[in-house]
């Protein structure tokens, strides 16, 4: 597009290009520039604008993505310019020494950015409810450690060098003498992890709408929506109510309700999610709550519900999940960015 000499809004050159790459480009490698310049009288909008999307080796949206925008002639623009990897978006926006000493810092850092953001998401409830993950020990030691909240306090408190350490016979061996988890945080999780080694992640929450489904005598997550296919043949229910957690073979009781799903509805109490990493765990319980709040709403019209075919159930769940790894870090990293700015004591 060629503007003359006197250029309105848009006018000038737009030229859009893309080039694949090198190797096994995915989706979005290679090359995608858009150009706009400007007339000499140029109006709203003159100048020049250009996107780069430069892919390099496989994968979906690698390479650079940048954005230039430069005004000319009399009608001065504005310029700037902005440049953003995929990578940058989806991976860690910290860094950490290698080997055990690192990855302890690393799940940290973002257990302690996950207690924060369900805060900030309104999930958690007073100082209750507790999330942990499985790290190596600080100390180099052999063995692992489980992380989690020191009780009482706030999810807006937590720091990444205040969170304990306990080893699977619940002893303290990270964080002495600065306090101690939740009794219950340690019957549920250490419980559950005896039957479930795999679950790197546990995280417990009281959240509103799907807590309010685990206290129906029907609890079951309703295929309505495409946030509830997320979940579709992933969920189980325990509707044994039995008090507190106060010992470990209530954990294991709760780990042998999960059994091989991700979501556990606990009958009159709450919900427990087992993932491998942080940010799948923080997305799947964001995901996992407005499901539940999209089934209550319309359950709430006591209309009939418009249930999902099961084929298409199947289709929207393996799509999602066949990327789950990409969504749900560009969603977790995008809050831990933001807790940068807002609460950047979190990292402490």
């Amino acid at each position: 597009m060629t503007g003359g000499g006197g250029g309105g809004v848009g006018s000038g050159v737009r030229q859009k290009v893309m080039a694949g790459g090198g190797g096994g480009g995915g989706v979005g490698s290679g090359v995608r520039q858009t150009v706009m310049a400007g007339g000499s009288g140029g109006g709203g909008g003159s100048g020049v604008r250009q996107t780069v999307m430069t892919g390099g080796g496989s994968g979906v949206g690698s390479g650079v993505r940048q954005t230039v925008m430069t005004g000319s002639g009399g009608g001065g623009g504005v310029s700037f310019t902005t440049t953003r990897s995929m990578s940058s978006i989806i991976s860690p926006p910290y860094s950490v020494p290698k080997g055990s000493l690192g990855e302890n810092m690393s799940t940290r850092l973002e257990l302690a950015a996950a207690y924060r953001g369900l805060d900030q998401l309104g999930l958690n409830e007073g100082v209750c409810n507790h999330l942990s993950v499985m790290a190596p020990r600080a100390d180099g030691k052999d063995g692992s450690v489980m992380l989690v909240i020191n009780f009482g306090l706030h999810w807006s408190e937590v720091r990444a060098s205040e969170l304990l350490g306990v080893d699977r016979d619940a002893r303290l061996v990270e964080g002495e003498g600065e306090g101690e988890p939740d009794i219950t945080a340690s019957c549920i999780h250490l419980g559950i992890r005896s039957i479930r080694p795999d679950a790197k992640v546990i995280m417990h929450t009281h959240q509103p709408y799907a807590t309010a489904l685990a206290c129906l005598k029907d609890p079951r997550l309703l295929m309505i929506h495409q946030n509830s296919t997320r979940f579709y043949q992933r969920v189980a229910y325990d509707n044994c109510y039995s008090g507190l957690a106060l010992a470990v073979d209530e954990g294991c009781r709760l780990g042998q309700a999960l059994g091989e799903q991700d979501v556990l509805f606990m009958g009159n109490h709450g919900i427990l999610i087992v993932a491998p990493t942080v940010a799948l765990a923080f997305d799947n319980l964001y995901y996992l709550e407005r499901a539940a709040q999209v089934q209550i709403l319309a359950q709430s019209t006591q209309k009939e519900l418009a249930l999902i075919p099961e084929k298409e159930c199947q289709k929207t769940s393996q799509e999602i999940w066949n990327n789950i790894k990409f969504y749900s870090d560009a969603a977790f990293y995008s809050m831990y960015r933001r807790l940068r700015k807002t609460q950047p004591d979190f990292e402490f």
